[in-house]
């Protein structure tokens, strides 16, 4: 069962820029950053709210770190924007199968690790009405890190 809206993400050319931007309008703090060597970016996550199951709604702020990253190719393509949306589940694997079964193309075979420990697979966007969307399972977290 899908329980709320994880994140969105939004991918971006300069991070440090596009943060500044989510401070200085809406007031948004970086929450959590990290480079994702397997994914190909540097990211920032910025906590909006918390959400009744014990998780929170993020904006993820995504930047690329190599060309060949799947991030650096949509940017090149499409330029700044909502790149994805993610939904978070308790259980990734059993959604993706679940959803699978329903015809949609799960994009790994397996859940990878995301942003901050969380376990993540994508759905093929054109299986979701030209929607990129991510399930996600989080990891606890306990407080923030940088």
């Amino acid at each position: 069962m899908l329980t709320r809206i994880d994140h969105i993400g939004i991918a971006c050319f300069d991070l440090d820029k596009t943060v500044e931007f989510y401070r200085a309008t809406y007031g948004f703090e970086v929450f959590h950053s990290e480079v994702n060597e397997e994914q190909g970016v540097r990211e920032a996550m910025l906590k909006i709210n918390e959400t009744s199951d014990g998780g929170a709604s993020y904006l993820q702020l995504l930047e690329p770190t190599r060309p060949d990253s799947t991030v650096a190719k949509w940017l090149d393509k499409n330029g700044e924007g909502v790149h994805h949306i993610a939904f978070g589940t308790a259980d990734v694997d059993a959604e993706a199968a679940d959803i699978k079964d329903k015809g949609v193309r799960v994009l790994y075979e397996e859940p990878r690790r995301g942003s901050m420990g969380s376990r993540i697979t994508f759905l093929h966007p054109k299986d979701c009405h030209g929607v990129l969307t991510e399930l996600v399972t989080s990891a606890p977290v306990e407080s923030p890190e940088h």
